[in-house]
C-alpha cells in the first residue's frame, strides 16, 4: 500500500454524516470508506481508475486495531450495502460513484456537480447517486445486525450448534479468534510509524493474550469460517474448542 496516499488529495463528501445519522454506517465504517476514497486511483488514464487495493493487515495497523478481523467486518458492511464493489482482480475493489471524490478540471471529476445536486436533498436521493436503493439498504442493515447478533458470544444455551448427551451434558462449540502472527520487524515498524502508540513489547503482549471468543452454531458456522478464516476450514478447526456444560447451567 502506498503510504504517501494517506495525505489525501480529494474534496470531502459533504453528505457523509447522513450515513451515520440515518444508522446505515458506524463512525468506523464511514472512516474506512473515507480511507478508501483517499487511496483509490483517480487517474482516468489508468486501467485501475476508480479502484483501490485492500490489505486488511496494513489497514488494521493504520486504524490501530488489534486484529485485522475488525477491519474485515467494517469492509464487509460497505460491500454488502454497495458503497464498494468487487472487481475481477484479487484484493482489489472499486468505489461506487467515485467521480464524486474527484475535482473537476484536469482530473475531469464531478465533485462540484454532486455537491450542488445533493444540496438539501434527502438521503434517498444521495444514495441513488451511489446506485443504492434506500429500502434495500434498510433491509440489508437489519440482516447485518441480525447476523452480528448471531456471531456474538451471548447465545442461548440450547443454540443449534450445541447438542445434549444422555448424561444431561450440553456440548457447545466455540472458536477462538486472535491476531495473526507478526514479525519483530513489523512491530518495530508500527512503533516507528507511531511512536506515541504502545511499545513493541506491549503490542506483542496484546496480540498474544487478547482473544475473541465466538460461539458456533449451525447457522453461523460458515459465516465465521468465511469472515475470520478466509474460508479455510482446516485453519478454523485448529481454533475450534468443544465445551461441555451441564444442562441448565448459566452460560
Amino acid at each position: 500500500m502506498n503510504m504517501k496516499k494517506l495525505n489525501g488529495y480529494r474534496v470531502s463528501h459533504r453528505n457523509k454524516w447522513l450515513f451515520i445519522q440515518n444508522g446505515m454506517l458506524s463512525i468506523q465504517e464511514l472512516s474506512l470508506l473515507e480511507f478508501y476514497a483517499d487511496i483509490f486511483d483517480f487517474d482516468k488514464k489508468h486501467q485501475s481508475f476508480g479502484q483501490f487495493p485492500v490489505n486488511f493487515d496494513e489497514i488494521a495497523k493504520i486504524f490501530r486495531c488489534s486484529s485485522s478481523n475488525t477491519v474485515r467486518n467494517w469492509h464487509g458492511k460497505l460491500l454488502k450495502l454497495g458503497f464498494v464493489k468487487k472487481t475481477g482482480a484479487k484484493n482489489t475493489y472499486q468505489l461506487s460513484c467515485f467521480l464524486r471524490y474527484i475535482s473537476p478540471g484536469v482530473w475531469d471529476g464531478k465533485a462540484a456537480e454532486y455537491a450542488e445536486a445533493e444540496k438539501d436533498q434527502s438521503i434517498a436521493t444521495i444514495l441513488q447517486n451511489f446506485g443504492i436503493d434506500l429500502q434495500q439498504v434498510e433491509e440489508k442493515v437489519q440482516i447485518i445486525e441480525k447476523e452480528s447478533q448471531e456471531l456474538g458470544t451471548k447465545l442461548p444455551p440450547r443454540a443449534l450448534g450445541s447438542f445434549k448427551g444422555e448424561s444431561g451434558i450440553i456440548k457447545r462449540k466455540k472458536v477462538m479468534i486472535k491476531q495473526e502472527f507478526r514479525t519483530e520487524e513489523e512491530y518495530q515498524k508500527m512503533y516507528r510509524d507511531n511512536p506515541e502508540s504502545l511499545t513493541p513489547e506491549d503490542m506483542k503482549w496484546v496480540d498474544e493474550n487478547v482473544k475473541e471468543e465466538i460461539e458456533v452454531t449451525e447457522s453461523n458456522e460458515k459465516k465465521i469460517v468465511d469472515m475470520y478464516f478466509d474460508g479455510d476450514w482446516g485453519k478454523y478447526k485448529k481454533n475450534l474448542v468443544l465445551e461441555e456444560v451441564q444442562d441448565g447451567e448459566e452460560v
